[in-house]
């Protein structure tokens, strides 16, 4: 591989670190969703971008939690499609459901 920059390239050693793009960015600027932001979720929603955000993981870390039974967290499967209620994330996360959205 020509004209690539590989591991071992000294420039990218002393780059700074970025993530990648996120799918729904959050307003911390950080890993996560803001309470505001799950406050403001449909009250159902899919597993897949929501979960992985609001945990700070990664989406495969995400399934691989759930098929480990180590979410605290169960989203309801309808055919391939696992679906999350906002209130089950919220009381997993500690987070109260009744605070306005703007009041944070």
């Amino acid at each position: 591989m020509t004209g690539g920059v590989g591991l071992d390239d000294p420039d990218e050693a002393e780059r700074p670190w970025t993530s990648r793009m996120s799918i729904m960015p959050s307003g911390s600027g950080g890993g996560g969703m803001t309470a505001a932001r799950l406050r403001a979720l449909p009250v159902a929603f899919p597993f897949d971008p929501v979960v992985p955000l609001a945990f700070g993981i990664s989406r495969s870390a995400a399934y691989r939690a759930l098929a480990a039974g180590q979410l605290p967290i169960t989203p309801l499967r309808l055919g391939r499609k696992l679906i999350v209620r906002r209130a089950d994330l919220l009381a997993a996360l500690g987070i109260s459901d009744d605070e306005p959205i703007d009041g944070e």
